[in-house]
């Protein structure tokens, strides 16, 4: 008996000391840029077969927004997020974070296209379904955890919530408008960006410490083919940084050649 309550007893300190060890007493910043190399595959021409008047812009049809890179090679909608195992302890959250969380994310639904097309909510946090157009829209969430299906009328709103946090980013599509969709991530923990038409990213005020981050694009998956400059980026497409307090750790620019995208 006395030796089972030691064992708790010291399970219940390991806890502890791991909680303690997360929670930081300093916070960093994070930033770097995603550039492709080479060719990547051309973008195809989206079939608008409905809606036209609103759906078709400059009566062009828009081009499949799955992979966009700019001029510059920068490549958009790239999610850099902090990669935790079940064992590893739990970052703590700056305030700043808390703030944010009181506000809705915002999807919405314009010229028949979602913008963003790409987006990050915590869970639990209140994401905003948008209808911009003068046409119905419907948005259907299908995530590995979460689910949501609403009809969205001309000119307003709805508010829903996903309780459960995902590994990966999930898709959001429209069931009206077939060629739109776009990609969403849902997190407990708030250290999660996407990348910017010209491939830049910015993390602030992530826990000062030794952390892992992985980097995704919807078509490529886990970006295990990036290029960290002085670094080695593993299978699950993670790096191991340490980051440290008042400083921003600059990544410089990650390079990932065009073969590694597939043909959709």
């Amino acid at each position: 008996m006395l030796l089972r309550c030691l064992i708790v007893v010291l399970v219940l300190l390991s806890a502890l000391a791991e909680r303690a060890f997360s929670q930081s007493t300093g916070w960093g910043n994070l930033k770097g840029t995603i550039q492709v190399s080479g060719k990547t595959p051309t973008p195809q021409k989206e079939v608008i077969d409905k809606d036209q008047p609103t759906c078709l812009s400059d009566r062009e049809a828009p081009l499949d927004d799955n992979l966009v890179v700019g001029r510059n090679g920068g490549l958009r909608d790239a999610f850099v997020m902090m990669y935790l195992r079940k064992r590893d302890p739990e970052p703590a959250v700056h305030p700043d974070y808390e703030k944010a969380m009181q506000q809705p994310v915002v999807l919405d639904n314009k010229l028949c296209r979602f913008e963003p097309h790409a987006l990050f909510v915590r869970s639990g946090q209140t994401l905003r379904l948008k209808n911009s157009d003068d046409v119905g829209h419907n948005c259907h969430i299908t995530l590995f955890n979460n689910e949501a299906n609403v009809n969205i009328p001309i000119g307003e709103y709805v508010d829903v919530k996903l309780e459960q946090p995902e590994k990966v980013p999930g898709n959001v599509v429209c069931d009206i408008h077939k060629w739109m969709d776009a990609v969403l991530l849902v997190r407990d923990e708030p250290y999660v960006v996407i990348t910017d038409s010209d491939g830049r990213f910015e993390m602030s005020n992530i826990p000062a410490g030794t952390w892992k981050f992985q980097f995704w694009h919807r078509r490529v998956g886990y970006m295990k083919q990036l290029q960290v400059p002085g670094m080695k980026t593993g299978r699950r497409g993670e790096i191991e940084i340490t980051i440290k307090d008042g400083e921003t750790l600059d990544l410089g620019q990650l390079m990932i050649d065009g073969s590694a995208f597939k043909t959709k």
